[in-house]
């Protein structure tokens, strides 16, 4: 202590301690102190701002990746887009031929089964589902997650929209008045000099899109079909002073579109509508609409424009592919502000952030701020948890953060259901980026499960109009003359003359191939040549390739395992695993086996039944034949359908039918089952270990010999083999399409369904017929199409 002055200063492991009473003196000892303390917290801002940019790097890239998982998902609605496409074309053919068959048949229950069907309406739903995959695809295919902003007029949209993204009232106009902002803008991050793409409406977009409402909302007569048209005086009106909106409405039309029509006219082109790329200066006179003080307008570029995508480097560098949507604030009578926004919603927005601004004096939810939420509830599915509520804060004299609370505390009183209601001063840039922060992190963290359980609604849906088509296709595939035509006595005496002789030809000829067959597989000669080629071929390709190792394989086997009986062993395992796949081999000469019987037996039937004329049926043989057999028997012969399916599935393999007799064989191999002892040495050496090597190459040699030696013994019974499996399977099938119960009655309704090409001589003649089996065709070729799996995006 010294001169008054008093100070303590002392280092300690964890910190400086410095205590300076004079504050004169403390301004020239503290500068080492506050030297540290400005290292200390520097660090602990660069560790605060490294952990910041950490996690916005990490959303970022989340986000991108989230946009990347939707390209296949995207590439499979576009599948299910071109089979729909092709579903609703075959059901107009079917409706088109439905409608004319009704005219052409002269079976009267045959026209009032068709009269009974009904495809338009189906039609109709598909056309109404390709609508909607269409709007789940443009979605989904966008290169960014896109944040729509939506507020009444006046409520601060375009302010917040200026902090967040940096541009000022020569682009995003926000001035006070009317209503500022013209058309629906979206603006996207990017890294370089601003600049707007303006999309133009086309004359005709102009005129069904922007024009065409105001004739038909104030009934004004037929909607003009080009600009001269619309050029003409407008229709006179009469409201009288009972219809101010009306009235307002009108004077929109006449005001801003008609009589200016002249100054902006040439930027409507024919065709398509047109885009340009316009610098930053030019901007504002395509998005905002300025007005004199009697509400007239002073610029018309903005009025033929759709839309402007703005492109210009947000303050936040961390949005990445993330897009804001600013839609036209609400409130004057202009019309097609609440179609803009259904359309925009449903197309361009994956989240929702209404803007209001509380009054401070008279406060309270409106009619219309629920109405705001009604129109965006129609048209963003789950919008409960695809939107924010800001309450735009005003400080100063207007201050207003009771109101601001009062909203906050009564919006679910009035069924606006959002994931957060936040006060946030929307003219401040830190509050302003706030909440994008805030809705970043929920983007990046809930986007997806979002997007899953979208998509999961048309998936739904989709799979309700298949189900709607089956049923409706599967009423249309009923034979329509058949109950007709049974109550005809003379009709079905001819039928069952025929029918009765074709059954005794048919069993008759199915009981032959039976005998035969069975004498084939039992004779010493009955051998399938085919498949005994095939197991010849085998067991040369298992003395070929016997998989036996060579001395020094051995040498390293055992270096690794150890001893040698236990190298040994592991090679009898290898060897006998290595013939066992040349036997696998043997399921191709077993099906070809099976396929030459089922082709056999199918000739039976063309020849003896003249299945082969039923067109389905034609120039089929073998399991071709078999497959569609199957699918021509209805289902509910049950007695035809199941012994037909079971010789279609019918086939042969190793595994199956071979395995049982062919193992055993193999014993020699099996160390368990194998007693051969290898010599034991005392004192191993470079010499006592090729000694030992060749003597267990000797043993595998010897064994995989007598092996290879009893497979080839039992070739006869191996050759026997597919033809007593199949004599089985033959014996079995025609036991049940000849004796079970009902099987006969079952062949006469089936054979009665295709009479008209089994007997063309007798039936062919019937032009009913012929409709009859162009319809079905018709019928089964939509069915095919409208298969579930081709009309499925999701599992």
């Amino acid at each position: 202590m010294a001169d008054g002055l008093m100070l303590t200063k002392k280092t300690t492991q964890s910190s400086k301690i410095l205590k300076v009473a004079n504050p004169i003196y403390a301004q020239i000892f503290d500068y080492e102190w506050i030297e540290y303390i400005q290292e200390q917290m520097q660090e602990k801002i660069s560790l605060a701002k490294e952990k910041e940019i950490n996690t916005m790097s990490t959303r970022s890239k989340k986000i991108a990746e989230i946009i990347q998982q939707r390209v296949p998902l995207v590439a499979k609605i576009k599948n299910v887009e071109e089979h729909l496409g092709e579903l609703a074309s075959n059901l107009f053919n079917i409706e088109e031929r439905r409608i004319r068959l009704i005219g052409s048949v002269n079976n009267p229950q045959a026209k009032d089964f068709l009269s009974g069907l009904d495809f338009l309406n189906l039609r109709g739903n598909i056309t109404e589902h390709l609508s909607q995959l269409e709007f789940l695809r443009k979605r989904l295919s966008r290169n960014t997650l896109n944040i729509g902003v939506v507020g009444l007029m006046g409520q601060g949209k375009s302010t917040f929209l200026q902090r967040i993204s940096g541009l000022e009232d020569d682009v995003i106009p926000a001035r006070k008045g009317g209503a500022c902002t013209a058309v629906r803008s979206t603006i996207y991050h990017h890294e370089g000099e601003t600049y707007a793409e303006v999309i133009l409406h086309s004359e005709n977009s102009f005129i069904q899109e922007v024009i065409g409402p105001y004739y038909q909302e104030l009934g004004l007569g037929v909607v003009p079909e080009t600009l001269d048209d619309f050029a003409k005086p407008l229709p006179n009106t009469n409201f009288d002073g009972s219809n101010s909106t009306g009235e307002s409405m009108y004077e929109h039309l006449k005001g801003d579109y008609h009589e200016n029509l002249s100054h902006y006219r040439n930027l409507l082109k024919p065709n398509s509508p047109t885009t340009q790329r316009v610098s930053k200066a030019e901007i504002d006179k395509y998005v905002s609409q300025p007005r004199d003080n009697n509400g007239k307008l002073k610029t018309f570029d903005h009025l033929p424009v759709r839309e402007v995508k703005i492109y210009c480097k947000f303050p936040n560098q961390d949005v990445g592919k993330v897009a804001l949507v600013d839609i036209p604030g609400l409130g004057d009578t202009r019309l097609g502000d609440e179609q803009l926004i259904l359309e925009t919603l449903g197309q361009e927005v994956d989240l929702v952030l209404f803007i209001r601004r509380p009054d401070p004096l008279r406060y309270g939810w409106e009619r219309r701020d629920t109405d705001l939420y009604k129109t965006a509830y129609q048209a963003l599915n789950n919008l409960e948890n695809r939107s924010f509520m800001i309450l735009n804060h005003v400080s100063g004299n207007n201050d207003n953060i009771d109101a601001c609370q009062k909203h906050q505390s009564t919006y679910r009183d009035k069924h606006i259901n959002v994931v957060e209601c936040r006060i946030a001063d929307c003219s401040n840039d830190t509050a302003a980026n706030g909440v994008l922060d805030m809705v970043l992190d929920y983007l990046a963290s809930n986007i997806k499960s979002l997007d899953d359980k979208y998509a999961r609604t048309y998936q739904e849906s989709l799979n309700q109009l298949h189900k709607n088509i089956s049923d409706e296709l599967n009423k249309a595939s009923q034979d329509w003359m058949q109950k007709s035509q049974e109550a005809d006595i003379n009709e079905m005496g001819k039928f069952l003359r025929l029918f009765n002789k074709l059954w005794i030809d048919l069993a008759s000829a199915l009981e032959d191939f039976l005998y035969e067959i069975d004498a084939e597989q039992e004779s010493k000669n009955s051998e399938d040549d085919g498949f005994k080629e095939q197991a010849e071929a085998v067991i040369q390709q298992c003395q070929e390739d016997s998989g036996l190792p060579e001395i020094e394989d051995i040498m390293g086997k055992k270096a690794d395992i150890g001893d040698w009986q236990s190298t040994f062993n592991r090679c009898l395992n290898d060897i006998r695993t290595h013939l066992t796949q040349h036997f696998e081999a043997m399921d191709t000469g077993l099906n070809n086996s099976v396929e030459r019987i089922k082709v056999r037996l199918t000739n039976v039937l063309i020849e003896k039944a003249n299945l082969g004329d039923i067109p389905a049926l034609r120039g089929l043989e073998g399991s071709k034949f078999l497959k569609v057999m199957v699918a021509e028997i209805d289902d509910g012969l049950i007695n035809l359908k199941q012994p037909f399916t079971s010789l279609y599935k019918f086939e042969m393999s190793y595994k199956a039918n071979l395995r049982y007799m062919i193992r055993p064989l193999l014993n020699n191999l099996n160390p368990n089952r194998n007693e051969v002892q290898i010599s034991r040495v005392e004192k191993e050496n470079p010499e006592t270990r090729k000694k030992m090597a060749k003597e267990i190459s000797d043993y595998l040699k010897e064994l995989h010999g007598e092996a290879v030696y009893r497979c080839e013994n039992n070739l006869d019974n191996i050759f026997a083999e597919p033809g007593k499996t199949a004599f089985y399977e033959v014996e079995d099938f025609i036991d049940r399409v000849l004796r079970s119960e009902n099987a006969k009655e079952e062949w006469q309704t089936f054979i009665y369904k295709y009479k008209d090409f089994i007997w063309p001589k007798e039936y062919g003649q019937d032009p009913d017929s012929r409709y009859r089996q162009e319809w079905q065709d018709l019928v089964k070729e939509t069915v095919e199409i409208n298969k579930i799996e081709k009309l499925q995006f999701l599992q």
